[in-house]
């Protein structure tokens, strides 16, 4: 993924309104002009996060950064309001996945190519807790990335009622719901929230749901995979649409 390091540099790509994925800040470092970064980017709805300098000496290859870094997007991506608007022209009831804080490109590039494969029409993710789509990331979906419509949001719980505003129904996997994914009924409009690999789904996610659900377990392994997981829910959607009269 195309990196942009150095101050001046990354300012220039601000005021150009480059796609830029994420900025990465040194921490403990002040600095007058890390904060009109951070003012600039908030204005472009663009995440800062702080970085230790060894992850900045990582992001730039060893080059000199002064402290900033930023990763310009690796994909165009589609607007929440685009998305919905494509998908309920082209299908009855649409079917998404909404990611939330997947951190590992691995698992978030398995997702992604998984979702392509099993009739997902668009992925939702917010870049805030999550990991950019990477190089790493393309390369785990197998390019599957190329040909799903992938949204980046600001705030998921905003995306959330956006979505239920539009008839889509909100359903949540956590191992803690009584309802199993075998009960449920996918033939509707919907969106599939898909927690992180340690921390599970956010609480407001949760309660913001319309339903939960649970894969049932019987080994002794406390979770699945979180890539392992969204197959198999993704699995039964196809099934259930596919098999219904």
């Amino acid at each position: 993924m195309p990196v942009i390091y150095g101050i001046n540099p990354l300012l220039e790509a601000l005021q150009a309104k480059e796609p830029l994925e994420k900025i990465y800040i040194l921490t403990g470092k002040h600095r007058p002009v890390f904060d009109k970064i951070r003012l600039m980017a908030r204005s472009l709805n663009i995440p800062t996060v702080q970085a230790d300098r060894k992850k900045l000496d990582q992001l730039s290859g060893g080059k000199t950064h002064q402290g900033v870094t930023a990763l310009l997007a690796a994909i165009s991506y589609s607007t929440l309001e685009n998305l919905v608007e494509k998908v309920q022209k082209t299908a009855k009831d649409p079917n998404f996945i909404i990611a939330d804080r997947i951190t590992d490109p691995q698992n978030f590039g398995a997702i992604i190519r998984s979702a392509e494969v099993l009739g997902v029409q668009g992925l939702i993710f917010s870049l805030r807790e999550s990991t950019p789509i990477t190089d790493q990331v393309v390369k785990a979906s197998a390019g599957a990335v190329f040909h799903l419509d992938i949204c980046k949001v600001v705030n998921l719980v905003n995306a959330i009622e956006y979505l239920q505003k539009c008839g889509i129904w909100i359903y949540a996997s956590s191992s803690h719901a009584k309802k199993t994914v075998w009960e449920m009924d996918f033939s509707g409009p919907q969106a599939i929230i898909i927690g992180s690999e340690g921390k599970g789904i956010r609480p407001l996610l949760l309660k913001k749901s319309d339903e939960v659900f649970r894969i049932p377990q019987q080994g002794k392994t406390e979770s699945l995979n979180v890539s392992v997981a969204a197959g198999i829910i993704m699995s039964e959607i196809l099934k259930q649409r596919i098999t219904r009269p």
